[in-house]
């Protein structure tokens, strides 16, 4: 019995963490959630998980960036070009970690396409061969 009594003593002092519930109307303007009429004529409700959704994506796009990574790694190994490759391979761990974290990446695709840029301006085959004029 003195358990329960103190149990109820801490209770009454430990704040309970309270959950903001959202409206079914704001999550539906937010749409979280989808208002449909199925065939009987009621009205169904519909939860969309956008953020899984996001994150996903963000995921996705991270993972094809580490891909460009390790192809123009590979390509820079080739030139011999050790401050390049350096810079490159320093830049794939940022990838990496973002993968972790919740960072913007935007800032990641504009940094590899200037290391892109950088990188293929030293090799000899051309991006657009309509711009070639013949030699000869």
């Amino acid at each position: 019995m003195p358990f329960g009594f103190l149990q109820s003593v801490v209770d009454l002092i430990t704040p309970k963490p309270i959950r903001k519930e959202r409206s079914l109307s704001d999550r539906i303007l937010t749409q979280d959630i989808i208002e449909t009429v199925n065939d009987c004529g009621e009205k169904r409700y519909i939860q969309i998980e956008i953020e899984r959704n996001q994150k996903r994506e963000r995921e996705t796009d991270l993972n094809i960036l580490l891909t460009k990574c390790k192809r123009l790694l590979s390509f820079v190994e080739t030139t011999k070009n050790e401050s390049i490759f350096k810079k490159l391979v320093a830049f794939t761990e940022k990838v990496r970690q973002a993968l972790y974290l919740g960072d913007d990446i935007q800032n990641l695709f504009h940094e590899f396409e200037q290391i892109e840029d950088v990188t293929k301006k030293s090799s000899k085959s051309f991006n657009n061969l309509s711009d070639v004029t013949m030699m000869g």
